[in-house]
């Protein structure tokens, strides 16, 4: 699997430094706007070759796979001119600003039998696959608590008067997006696609959400999801049955260790993951990809359109409305 990049921020520097540690993987090229952030982007990282033109980019042969970390808005546009020149995707998450988007480049990726990725990295931890196997020692599984709260610098920008993508509507900004989207991957992939869906956002000026609650209901059980870029906490999820529960220490996208507590035994599961959270998730990548595994990506392609639907049902509830809304 050969990759190019396109973005240049922090979650790529995090990624380069994922793949150099994934077998199977190579980094080809990073594309950035500008020709000085591009190059240097590249040197960094010691990779050969940069862009500064996409399609001059999309059109190279010698890598057969795009990874975006663009700002969300942009995810589709780019997605679609790669698909349409014949590139595997890996994206990050949200996918897209709708399910609309999301549903034309899964047709899309079919069509050509291209893979398409959703970077979200906790699902794909083995901390994540621990709580699968031991949830059933909690019982009747009741309520799922889950905070991910992080406070932003750039929050702080926000009130002085700048408007930075990740808090721009524009942008398909917001807490909800950024953060929470973590904790709905979460609950979603150990517990579906819920049956009712509420969000109650702190907005800001302009009506972007910096923070917010959203409440996934299921037929027996119901999960509280905390997403803020404008408060500080520590950060944990909770999963609670009628036998015991599962306390997660860290944020839903980390998932530092488990606790079990159930039928009067407790016990710690640290399994001493990778402390890059990328590295999972790019092992399973690389491992469908080397495979010809379009089984297995299928199954997390119906996983993410059960999120985006979630997250789009949640921005409605909410009034949150971005421009791709609007098309």
């Amino acid at each position: 699997m050969k990759i190019a990049t396109i973005g240049s921020g922090f979650i790529v520097d995090r990624f380069m430094e994922a793949a150099r540690q994934v077998d199977g993987i190579e980094v080809y090229g990073v594309y950035s706007r500008t020709e000085e952030r591009a190059k240097a982007f590249a040197e960094k990282h010691a990779v050969q070759n940069y862009f500064t033109d996409v399609d001059a980019m999309l059109a190279d042969q010698g890598y057969d796979t795009v990874y975006i970390a663009s700002p969300n808005s942009l995810h589709y546009e780019y997605a679609k001119a790669a698909l349409d020149s014949d590139k595997h995707i890996i994206c990050e998450k949200p996918f897209t600003s709708t399910v609309e988007e999301l549903e034309t480049l899964i047709e899309l990726s079919r069509d050509k039998g291209l893979f398409l990725f959703e970077a979200v990295t906790g699902i794909h931890l083995p901390h994540f696959r621990a709580i699968e196997q031991e949830l059933h020692k909690v019982g009747d599984l009741k309520i799922i608590q889950a905070n991910y709260s992080q406070y932003s610098s750039r929050y702080d920008k926000l009130k002085a008067g700048e408007v930075p993508n990740v808090f721009n509507l524009e942008f398909s900004g917001g807490a909800l997006a950024d953060l929470n989207i973590y904790n709905l991957h979460f609950v979603i992939r150990l517990l579906g696609r819920p049956e009712a869906v509420t969000y109650v956002p702190n907005k800001f000026e302009g009506g972007v959400d910096t923070s917010g609650v959203c409440v996934l209901q299921y037929g027996n059980s119901v999960a509280t999801c905390i997403g803020s870029k404008d408060t500080k906490s520590e950060n944990s999820i909770l999963l609670q049955g009628d036998a015991g529960y599962i306390k997660v220490n860290g944020s839903a996208n980390i998932i530092d260790s488990v606790e079990v507590v159930a039928n009067g035994e407790e016990e710690l599961i640290d399994l001493g993951q990778n402390p890059n959270n990328m590295v999972a998730e790019l092992e399973d990548f690389e491992a469908m990809y080397r495979s010809r595994d379009h089984g297995a990506a299928e199954a997390w392609l119906e996983h993410s359109v059960s999120v985006m639907e979630t997250f789009e049902k949640a921005r409605e509830s909410a009034g949150i409305i971005y421009p791709a809304d609007r098309k």
